[in-house]
Parts: C-alpha cells; structure tokens; sequence
C-alpha cells in the first residue's frame, strides 16, 4: 500500500480583483485536473488541505478561490498564509486584474451587482477593492492583466503555466504590445521600441508585420535593431540564470512600440529564437499584431 504524502502535490490559491475572470479561471483549472473550491471561508483553508492530505489525496492538485473584500479577511489571509505555503510541494498565488474602464464596463454590460456596492457606486466600489488589495497583488506570483483577454485567451494564457520542463524551471513569457492601446499591468520588465525606425511611415510597408522579410529588412538595415538585440541578449544571459539560482519560476518581459504590429514583434520573435537555443523555456505573444486603428498626425 502506497504511503500517503504529506503535502499536497500542487496548490494554487487564486484571487484578484471582482470581474476580472476569477470564475473562468477555476473553471479552467477544473478542467485540467484540479480539484478546486471557490470562497472558502480563510479561516477554514488550513483544516480544508489537511482534510486533504489526512484523506491520501496529497497528490492531488488542487485550487481554491479567495475573495477578500474587508479588512478582516486581509488580516486572517496573512494569519494563515505561511501555514498553507508550508501544506504543499509546489505553491502559486495567481491574482487576477484588469483595468478601471474594462472592470466598469464589464460589470454595466452583465448588469451584475458589484459585491462591494453599498452605499458606493460602481467606480467607488472598484476602486476601494484595488487599493485593498494592493498587498495581495505585491504577494502574488504570477499577475495576470484580463484587460484583453477573452475567456479563451485567458485559458490559453494560464495553460503555458503548466507546460512540462524542457530542462529549466524558469519559464520566460516574452510579448509584443503597442503603447497606443496601452501597456499590460503583469510584466517584470517593459521595454520601449520606439526609437527605432518605424516602417509604419514607408506605405509599400505598412501592411506587413515584423515576422515579413520586408520588415525584417528594413529593421536591420541600419544596424540598430541588431544592436538593440545584441544587448538584449546580453542582458538575459546574466540576468535568467540569477533568476533560475532564486528560484523564480515565472519572468515577463514586454516589448512594445507604437502599434505592436512591426518593430516590437520583430524583437520578440528574435529575442525568443535567441532564449531557445539556450534552452530556456519560452512563450511568444504577439498582443496587438492584429490591431488596426487610425494613427494621429505627427505621432511616432
């Protein structure tokens, strides 16, 4: 008879701000094999994984879903919070956000009722909870910003979490945005492209992404990209494996330029063939390569 474990193999405690997709995260992590249970009392989370572990499910993965809206749940999260890190082998703390306007929006568009909305209004309720949880947020080990994510790509983007090792622990997420549709609020390090030329402004070019050799081209032409790209490199070879020696699991690194459609993904689609071979594990996103919108005369 085999041995019950002692711990629980793999926990993930999941929280973040009302309306930012909670509810299709767990649902999602239901899906690939967690047993999960949603707004557990924090007092009782301790006795909920030892009634685990005591049962010889300490092999199971398992999620739970928090929901801290006053003070006093705050205070018990951080009595407990140790405790529970200590209840399982391998541990993440996901806090899910989005931004004010999507979050407002999102709640006048399903009519549903803000569990914070009392005496406030939406917008005050929103923005009370941020500001309460902003410590949670600085505990979190990985932030993911909903802002524009369909449940699919919301899915799609917690599942590259659970890829299997290819040789390193550290798992490198590396995306291209464009600033003109504004900055993602999750990333380690954001890094700004627009000083490099802009095939935008050259209309033969204009249609083609950074991936087209035409782009590629005219990108490496003057030597500056590969010059931006030769530090780049530099600065991941020292900086991943202090990362690796730390035990950090999870690094994002953001590249944008005006529109996220040339300079910022040529970047990234170099930079990442560059982290593969040297065996880093590596997940490209390409946020707004599909986005089109009129630019403002004189903008860069």
């Amino acid at each position: 008879m085999a041995e019950k474990s002692s711990q629980i193999d793999h926990l993930i405690l999941l929280t973040g701000i009302s309306g930012a997709g909670k509810s299709s995260a767990l649902k999602y992590l239901e899906d690939i094999g967690f047993l999960w249970v949603d707004n557990l009392p924090i007092q009782l989370i301790p006795q909920f994984l030892d009634q685990i572990i005591a049962e010889g499910l300490g092999t199971s993965r398992v999620a739970i879903g928090l929901h801290m809206r006053n003070q006093e749940s705050l205070a018990l999260f951080h009595k407990v919070y140790k405790g529970v890190l200590q209840k399982a082998s391998r541990f993440e703390m996901i806090f899910l956000e989005a931004d004010f306007s999507v979050l407002t929006s999102r709640f006048q568009e399903t009519r549903r009722r803000h569990p914070l909305v009392r005496d406030h209004t939406v917008q005050e309720a929103i923005t009370m909870e941020m500001a309460d949880l902003e410590p949670i947020r600085a505990m979190a080990d990985i932030v993911v910003d909903t802002s524009r994510m369909t449940i699919p790509n919301l899915k799609d983007y917690l599942n590259q979490f659970f890829l299997p090792s290819s040789g390193s622990d550290l798992m490198v997420f590396v995306r291209s945005f464009g600033f003109k549709f504004g900055s993602n609020s999750d990333a380690d390090m954001v890094l700004d492209a627009r000083f490099l030329p802009n095939p935008f402004y050259d209309t033969s070019l204009r249609p083609y992404c950074g991936r087209d050799p035409q782009i590629i081209k005219f990108l490496e032409d003057d030597g500056e990209a590969l010059s931006f790209l030769a530090h780049l490199k530099n600065l991941f070879e020292y900086l991943l494996p202090r990362y690796q020696r730390e035990k950090k699991r999870y690094f994002t690194v953001d590249i944008g330029c005006t529109g996220g459609r040339h300079r910022s993904v040529y970047l990234v689609e170099s930079l990442v063939k560059e982290l593969k071979e040297s065996g880093y594990n590596v997940v490209l996103r390409h946020r707004d390569i599909e986005q089109e919108s009129p630019r403002l005369a004189g903008e860069k």
